[in-house]
């Protein structure tokens, strides 16, 4: 049956149904505080009148180059001050911003841009050994996609244009932004299908995660917000630029996470929030017990997208850090759980936080029907931080029903609001908050010629909280000669880095049930499978 009901909209008596704009927000501070820093940058600092006049600068770029309403802007960059300004300025003149990891590699960096067909891209020139706009561009000819723009940072390129500049011309008037109803960002999350999958966020869903998140925690203008992921991802972006601007606050942006300098940077700015994957908190810990930060340190840190261990909680505490777990994921926004100081150590250690106003969580059965409260089943999720649905009307219909309950695939508890996931029933990988298809890693696996059968789980990293672990038997004939003969079998392919096994396992054959159906829980068990030619190796 096809999906009928929009999950934001539920429950309508949230009081979250939100009428501003998030292409609004940056002008709408500026005119208030012209001369309030924003953010600063490398040590560069930026005021929200600055930040202002150089989006729409280039947002009088985009609409001269006939990017306008409802058009698709994609912006593949590492952290830099453009990739801030280009998100912003697509908001501002109704267009939509489409961010991409750029890690992201032509393998899937085209499989994004045949969906999106965007009107206009933004890469950088280089990115260590890569040459991204040469990427993309090989891209645009196999696809036979032409963008109407396309926009190019740290370099010249022919077909390529550069960014405007702060100084650029503005026209005296530009297009609205878009309602508060209609998608104004497209992010694209692998989850458990091979491709990408395009998340739709609206306004609407955007500024009640912001006022949940400002309301969870009590901040306000005086907040300062450390931002150390992508800026091309939901959460660096949310933390680097729309969250202060939301507040009227400021933001510290580092170009690449450094454990030394954001502890420095924490320190000398004030830092009261930070956001972000396990293994910054967990650095951030080490360095505050041999006593660094001893001036100021880190008032709350909210751990999310990642493994939590709930020993790190405490360790945070006994540092002076206020560390929360929170339940998330692009479809709600950003976090849709939180806890506070207030709450006891033991829950907000043991716990993923409480939902957040308007926020509703079940765990069911396998007929979709509610549990009694504190039993483990399927959560599903509805309320006006959802997005949309996907750019695909067969995923969208796969996951929300007709009740507009979103279904993300994960298992867990509910108690008196209070949310804990226990484990996934899709089969994902989540990286340091990046969750990646295990099946697009296998079918890559399974394209050399040695390979016969391949599984691929993800397997505990200390860093990352999960990395990828594959477990593959070999054709007769074919022999073990390491793990380089695949990785670099898999770079061919141009998989994300982030993809590639860090952990192998060579057996006679993969366990699966008698429909041929891969029994993955059998896979951690080497006495279930071993045999005298399995070795358990590090790639």
């Amino acid at each position: 049956m096809p999906h009928t009901t929009n999950p934001a909209d539920a429950p309508p008596s949230s009081g979250l149904l939100l009428d501003e704009r998030i292409g609004s927000l940056i002008d709408t501070r500026a005119q208030a505080h012209p001369d309030r820093e924003l953010f600063v940058f490398d040590d560069r600092r930026v005021t929200y009148g600055e930040f202002a006049r150089w989006t729409n600068a280039i947002a009088t770029s985009l609409v001269d180059n006939g990017i306008g309403y409802g058009d698709r802007v994609l912006v593949q960059l590492p952290n830099c001050l453009e990739a801030l300004a280009l998100q912003v300025a697509a908001f501002r003149i109704g267009a939509i911003n489409v961010p991409v990891i750029p890690i992201y590699r032509e393998h899937e960096t085209s499989q994004i841009i045949a969906d999106a067909r965007p009107a206009a891209i933004a890469v950088a020139h280089t990115l260590g050994s890569r040459s991204p706009h040469v990427e993309v561009d090989g891209i645009l000819a196999d696809t036979g996609h032409q963008p109407k723009l396309k926009l190019l940072v740290g370099g010249a390129a022919p077909g390529w244009s550069e960014v405007p500049g702060p100084d650029s011309p503005i026209a005296s008037t530009l297009p609205e932004p878009l309602p508060p109803e209609e998608p104004a960002l497209i992010l694209y999350t692998s989850g458990t299908t091979s491709a990408p999958k395009g998340a739709l966020l609206t306004s609407r869903a955007l500024i009640a995660h912001l006022r949940n998140f400002a309301a969870a925690f009590s901040l306000d203008e005086s907040a300062v917000l450390l931002a150390a992921t992508p800026l091309s991802h939901l959460g660096g972006f949310v933390a680097g630029l729309i969250f202060p601007s939301y507040l009227g606050a400021r933001s510290v942006i580092m170009g690449g996470w450094n454990a030394d300098r954001a502890v420095d940077l924490i320190e000398s700015e004030r830092v009261s929030l930070m956001m972000g994957a396990t293994v910054f908190l967990q650095e951030l810990i080490d360095r505050y017990e041999q006593g660094l930060g001893a001036q100021h340190r880190l008032d709350d840190y909210v751990c999310a997208g990642a493994t939590i261990p709930s020993r790190l909680i405490r360790a945070a505490d006994a540092v002076g850090v206020t560390a929360t777990r929170s339940y998330g994921m692009t479809e709600t926004a950003g976090i849709c759980t939180a806890a506070d100081e207030s709450d006891p150590l033991d829950r907000r250690a043991e716990w993923d936080g409480r939902l957040l106003d308007g926020m509703e969580i079940e765990a069911v059965d396998e007929f979709r029907q509610p549990i009694p409260e504190g039993q483990i089943g399927e959560l599903r999720i509805r309320g006006p931080q959802m997005f949309s649905g996907y750019t695909d009307p067969v995923a969208t219909a796969a996951q929300i029903d007709d009740e507009g309950w979103f279904y993300p695939g994960d298992v867990g508890q509910v108690s008196d609001r209070w949310v804990r996931m226990t484990g996934r029933s899709k089969d994902i990988v989540n990286r340091g908050g990046e969750k990646f298809s295990t099946q697009d890693i296998e079918a890559a696996l399974l394209s050399h010629p040695d390979i016969a059968q391949a599984a691929v789980t993800a397997v505990p990293d200390e860093r990352f909280g999960e990395s990828v672990g594959a477990w593959i038997s070999l054709h007769d004939g074919a022999e073990w000669a390491g793990a380089d003969v695949y990785l670099a079998h898999l770079d061919s392919l141009r998989l994300a880095r982030a993809k590639l096994p860090v952990e192998w396992h060579v057996v006679d054959s993969i366990p699966t049930t008698a429909s041929g159906k891969v029994q993955k829980f059998r896979l951690a068990s080497s006495d279930d499978i071993a045999s005298e030619h399995s070795a358990r190796l590090k790639g």
